[in-house]
């Protein structure tokens, strides 16, 4: 079992060096909490007990996924099931021009998007310029802004979907702008599979009743209509009515996901009483996905619907998207197409992060003489840091061989700089038995 050393979570640490190392990391991690504290919205002070409710929902029956990032009850999209690993899918952006004014929209941190609101892309092109180097898809997505604002790019892009990727499954993000009835039968005969509608609770009501008419007429016509919006904290009982309209109209599934702060609008995120969460990542790092930063109580918002579905027996499928679940295709990628020379890290099956083991000071001399008394050979040294590094594998039977030896666990990430692959270590714990 593994103890993170964190600035919440410090295992007592006996070996002075494996100390002065720990102490190191989280110096590392204040730092990064520093700068969250500096983005101008509160952080949250209060705990989790995500752990007591993993528990409660796996007892319903709710499946857990994507080390405890991604659950669901019912169907779920495959695109979501690939999103995981974000091998075979992409999503094609037409630009970022949009009727709405979302106050957590993230599009602003996007590279292009200030070209986006001026502009609009060749994604029939784009694609085809993604074949021809040799991409191949099971899943595809169309997205803005809104994308239907630009409707002969969508049709033109599910034309040549048809013809360049026939096997891969096609998906429609909107909140239903410019959707006529006309407009959604020629989507249908276009071979769109999925669309996922945006909801906003906050509109006045005559602007939900018309998303939901336009979810209604949609439900008889794609394979998959679907729900995807962020869920608020302090909207749990407008969450739940939503759900079951949403299940009346025949919806096969609603997509939950981790509300976030977007680096912007912090007075309208204050405003409503909102803070970031205390520890937003596991594992932190700069991830490329542009949403911004977990709000706390979103995640445990989305826990309490989940327990509702069950409860209710909902027909549609509910799965709530974590922020992380959504962070893991890029960490999955980096590591398993960046090629390294390391032969003590392992990539993990859980979290797609590479392992690996390490004891310091005192305990190197009889670690490694234990270590190659069984045969291993990948094995690194570093003086400076006072550590003998490993194979994660071997952690079990040096634990029981040499019981009163200290390990640390490391987790890391493959970059390439300066144009060589590069291992990052990110985050440490301690073993224990």
């Amino acid at each position: 079992m593994e103890q993170p050393i964190t600035l919440h979570s410090r295992p007592s640490i006996e070996n002075e060096a494996f100390r002065r190392y720990a102490e190191n990391l989280v110096e590392i991690e204040r730092d990064f909490h520093q700068a969250i504290g500096s983005l101008g919205l509160a952080v949250s002070n209060e705990g989790d007990d995500f752990e007591e409710r993993v528990r409660r929902l796996r007892d319903l029956g709710v499946s857990i996924g994507n080390d405890c990032k991604s659950f669901h009850v019912g169907w779920i999209s495959p695109a979501c099931m690939a999103c995981r690993k974000g091998v075979g899918t992409e999503t094609f952006l037409t630009s970022t021009q949009c009727p709405r004014s979302c106050f957590f929209c993230f599009n602003p941190n996007q590279d292009d998007y200030e070209y986006g609101l001026s502009h609009v892309n060749d994604i029939a092109g784009r694609l085809r310029a993604r074949v021809e180097q040799g991409a191949r898809y099971a899943q595809l997505g169309i997205t803005g802004g809104e994308p239907l604002l630009h409707a002969d790019v969508v049709l033109g892009f599910l034309d040549a979907a048809r013809t360049l990727a026939p096997d891969a499954r096609v998906r429609l993000y909107t909140s239903g702008a410019g959707l006529t009835e006309e407009l959604a039968y020629d989507l249908a005969e276009a071979s769109l599979h999925e669309v996922r509608f945006s909801v906003k609770l906050d509109e006045p009501r005559s602007s939900l009743d018309r998303t939901l008419a336009h979810i209604g007429m949609c439900t008889n016509l794609f394979d998959a209509v679907m729900v995807e919006m962020p869920v608020m904290p302090d909207q749990v009982d407008a969450m739940k009515e939503l759900l079951l309209r949403l299940d009346n109209l025949g919806v096969r599934a609603i997509n939950l996901l981790e509300l976030c702060f977007p680096f912007h609008n912090a007075d309208e995120f204050s405003r409503r009483g909102y803070c970031l969460k205390r520890r937003p990542y596991r594992v932190p790092y700069e991830y490329w996905y542009a949403g911004g930063l977990p709000i706390a109580g979103s995640e445990s918002a989305c826990f309490d619907l989940l327990e509702f579905a069950v409860h209710k027996e909902l027909h549609m499928g509910i799965h709530y998207c974590s922020l992380e679940n959504k962070l893991s295709g890029q960490v999955y990628q980096q590591n398993r197409f960046i090629q390294f020379d390391s032969a003590c890290h392992e990539q993990s099956s859980d979290d797609f992060f590479l392992k690996s083991a390490k004891v310091f000071g005192a305990d190197r001399a009889p670690a490694r003489a234990y270590l190659e008394s069984i045969g291993e050979r990948a094995l690194l040294e570093s003086d400076e840091h006072d550590y003998l590094e490993f194979p994660i594998g071997r952690v079990a039977s040096l634990a029981a061989a040499l019981p009163a030896t200290e390990i640390c666990i490391s987790t890391s990430i493959a970059e390439v700089r300066e144009g060589r692959p590069v291992i990052r270590e990110l985050a440490i714990a301690k073993w224990v038995c």
